[in-house]
């Protein structure tokens, strides 16, 4: 009996020792505690694609305390970006609104985002959902758009016939775009945007990955932009020195310092 009352207690002396390291602190450290808002659970059904797409929301501190206006970053592929981009703007105080979009069911991005689905997808951002959100929430009217993969391919469409009056978004974030579906008829479509109006005040703000990533595509892209007679034409390029998958939080975080 005195034996087993040594071995219990030495057991629980043995937990107690051990209790400390299954309470440190996960490798991801701990969650972060945002001074802005952040509203989920959102939804637009489109009646031009006919899909229902989830979006989020980020507003920044000071939003709900005063009648300030802001400017509005527009993000694809939310499903995965919004929760380190949203820490990111909020981390830094940027005096942002972020509006992250879901693709609308599995795989939806595959057609929203490429030369066929662009189109329809562009006019839904730029007829129905921007319109909601510059109706509900105090905006500037200044937009941005930042898309990462396909959703960099969507932008660079979206830039190669921006208007010749003045372009819907001020600043394109895109991150390592499939670069490569961009054939001769999407250069054609920019050539004429070109001949219509050298005007072109935006900032594009590129960004590519080294390593089995679209950094190839995506400098050849920049010297096309480069080789352009465009007024007011701003371009940054930065190249990470990671995979296609794990180039959209790094990009975020340099890019969005080059934002207004």
């Amino acid at each position: 009996m005195h034996r087993r009352l040594i071995l219990t207690l030495a057991c629980l002396l043995a937990a107690c020792k051990r209790a400390p390291v299954a309470a440190q602190a996960s490798p991801a450290g701990p969650a972060h505690v945002y001074a802005g808002t952040v509203e989920r659970g959102k939804a637009i059904t489109s009646s031009i694609t006919g899909v229902t797409y989830p979006f989020h929301l980020y507003l920044p501190a000071g939003y709900a305390t005063s009648d300030r206006r802001y400017p509005v970053l527009y993000s694809t592929d939310a499903q995965w970006s919004f929760p380190a981009f949203s820490r990111m703007l909020d981390q830094r105080g940027k005096p942002m609104i972020l509006v992250g979009i879901e693709q609308g069911g599995d795989d939806r991005r595959a057609i929203d985002f490429k030369p066929d689905g662009a189109p329809a997808y562009a006019r839904f951002l730029k007829e129905e959902l921007v319109p909601l959100i510059e109706r509900s929430y105090r905006t500037t009217g200044v937009r941005s758009y930042t898309g990462t993969s396909l959703g960099g391919l969507l932008g660079a469409l979206m830039l190669s016939t921006e208007s010749t009056y003045r372009p819907f978004f001020s600043n394109y974030l895109l991150f390592d775009g499939s670069f490569g579906w961009l054939g001769r008829r999407h250069i054609e479509a920019e050539e004429a945007r070109l001949a219509a109006s050298h005007e072109l005040p935006v900032k594009l703000i590129l960004t590519g990955a080294t390593h089995r990533g679209n950094a190839g595509v995506t400098a050849r892209l920049e010297a096309r932009y480069k080789g352009r007679p465009y007024r007011g034409l701003q371009i940054f390029r930065k190249d990470f020195d990671v995979d296609h998958e794990s180039v959209g939080d790094p990009s975020f975080d340099w890019a969005i310092d080059l934002v207004d």
